[in-house]
């Protein structure tokens, strides 16, 4: 009895002292990790490659791939020390290996190479990552904070790498397709499409001889090694680090050209817009005469609006949803919704515009023309040709100004008393404020050609009322205190307040702020 206590005590000191090693090594390990985990990084890469194959019995790796290229280059080592290369002689993005094919071998090439380079750094008397014993350095749950930026292919982008791999003569040396009864990639000039066409986001697989790898690995593939092989031959070139290209910082150093020469890959000028379904035109209320060339020098990119599988020729174009929901930025509505909030001229009223009513006849017929449904009898569609010449037609035609009434007809003053208990009555410049805002509107196509009616401008604050030169007071519809059954009908003060100050704040007024009550600058005087 006596000894089988002192063996389960024994047995308890060992316990505890594994344990307490374990904890020290794992410490230990991530000793070399301490610095990365200081500060938010764009280079966090996880490993996950066994996800595919089996149900993972640890945490996935969360490795940091700037910090290795750092420490391989301090050793006189480049990318080729972690990735080989195929028979094209170009890097796999994968570590140590070409192809993803037996979860065994992958989980051996892991634990062996990046162990053993650990071992030999340690050998060297040189810091280091993980060790044996060490798992949970790696195979980390730890939230991680990254910094990691999006980035695009903008036109000022795209025209730089053009200009660097050859001209307008060499767009093969990023774009192709697959040809299928070759098995291979070939050149299809003229009629280069968006890399998302066939790299999507995951890796696609066709047949057993064909798997598409997914678009993260083919632009990283490609762009990377491109900058390499550029960087080699001493040439200026992009980066090849994930800090270059995925931070905010980095980003903003990117040279921007400003007048960017127009990408001609048979796009029209100007065209009609109609939804195609089963390749009938749907023109019941009207085609959309659409102005292609001015839109491309509003926008960064051609997948501002182009997106998914569409062709660079336009005929098959996609939208991310639906052309009038506010939400959908690669819409219509959506962009023009989103310029009106961002301009601060704008802002004043659209950001307070409710979203909630249908539109009316005459808001569609702003951009649908049903003078132009008889282009599309049947559903057949014209030639392009034809839709072109008609298009430029209707755009040349629209009168771009900003309209509004006659000078003596607009209010110079409006004196709002009528709550004037504790302050002297307002006194609202209205004419110069009017003024002021279509002096900042009037170089705006998209205010010329939406604000082309006398009236409209005055919707934005005399909201809810017919258009009218003598618009209902406010008073007419916010004469009643709040009423919890009525949440859109503020009572009088919260309106003209909601009002006056959301669109000085929506403007960015200096003078007076949203804030400003009863100074100098304000609206108020105290009363004596």
């Amino acid at each position: 009895m006596e000894k089988g206590r002192r063996l389960l005590f024994w047995a308890g000191i060992l316990f505890v002292f594994a344990a307490t090693s374990i904890i020290c090594l794992e410490a230990q390990g991530l000793d070399a990790q301490a610095m990365a985990d200081s500060e938010a990084r764009a280079d966090i890469v996880t490993i996950a490659t066994l996800a595919t194959f089996e149900k993972l019995e640890l945490p996935v790796v969360t490795f940091y791939h700037d910090q290795h290229t750092d420490a391989l280059a301090k050793q006189g080592k480049d990318c080729a020390a972690c990735h080989d290369k195929d028979a094209k002689g170009k890097l796999s993005i994968k570590f140590k290996r070409l192809v993803d094919d037996d979860a065994e071998k992958i989980k051996g090439i892991y634990h062996t190479q990046c162990i053993g380079c650990h071992k030999d750094m340690v050998a060297k008397g040189q810091k280091t990552g993980p060790l044996d014993g060490q798992c949970r350095s790696c195979h980390t749950i730890k939230p991680m904070d990254s910094d990691w930026q999006a980035i695009a292919m903008d036109n000022s982008l795209h025209f730089r790498h053009v200009k660097a791999t050859g001209g307008d003569e060499k767009c093969q040396t990023c774009h192709h397709k697959f040809d299928k009864e070759k098995m291979e990639l070939v050149e299809d000039k003229g009629k280069e499409q968006n890399c998302r066409n066939c790299h999507e986001a995951e890796a696609r697989v066709v047949n057993e001889k064909l798997t598409v790898r997914s678009y993260d690995k083919a632009a990283h593939e490609k762009c990377v090694s491109c900058h390499q092989d550029f960087t080699a031959k001493k040439k200026d070139s992009g980066p090849a680090k994930c800090a270059g290209c995925h931070t905010a910082e980095d980003q903003a150093k990117i040279k921007i050209v400003k007048e960017v020469p127009r990408l001609k890959r048979g796009q029209p000028n100007a065209t009609l817009l109609v939804a195609v379904v089963k390749d009938k035109a749907q023109a019941n209320i009207g085609p959309v005469a659409f102005n292609h060339e001015k839109h491309e020098t509003y926008l960064d990119n051609c997948s501002s609006c182009h997106v998914g599988k569409g062709t660079m020729d336009g005929k098959y174009f996609e939208l991310a949803g639906d052309m009038h929901q506010v939400s959908n930025m690669e819409g219509c509505i959506g962009c023009h919704k989103a310029k009106q909030e961002e301009k601060a001229v704008c802002a004043g009223c659209h950001s307070q515009m409710a979203e909630v009513k249908a539109p009316s006849k005459a808001s569609c017929a702003k951009c649908h023309d049903e003078s132009l449904k008889g282009l599309y009898v049947d559903g057949a569609v014209p030639e392009k040709e034809v839709i072109a010449a008609k298009a430029a037609e209707v755009l040349a035609a629209r009168d771009m100004t900003v309209a509004t009434i006659a000078v003596e007809d607009i209010p110079e003053k409006v004196i709002i008393g009528t709550l004037s208990d504790k302050f002297e009555p307002s006194t609202l410049p209205h004419r110069k404020i009017v003024q002021r805002l279509i002096k900042d509107m009037q170089n705006d196509g998209m205010a010329g050609y939406f604000h082309g009616q006398e009236l409209t401008m005055c919707q934005g604050c005399h909201h809810n009322s017919p258009a009218s030169k003598t618009p209902p007071k406010c008073s007419s519809c916010h004469g009643a205190p709040f009423q919890p059954a009525k949440p859109n009908v503020p009572g009088l003060k919260a309106a003209y307040h909601g009002q006056c100050m959301a669109c000085h704040a929506a403007m960015k007024l200096e003078k007076p702020v949203s804030t400003t009550c009863s100074d100098a600058e304000g609206c108020h005087v105290k009363k004596k």
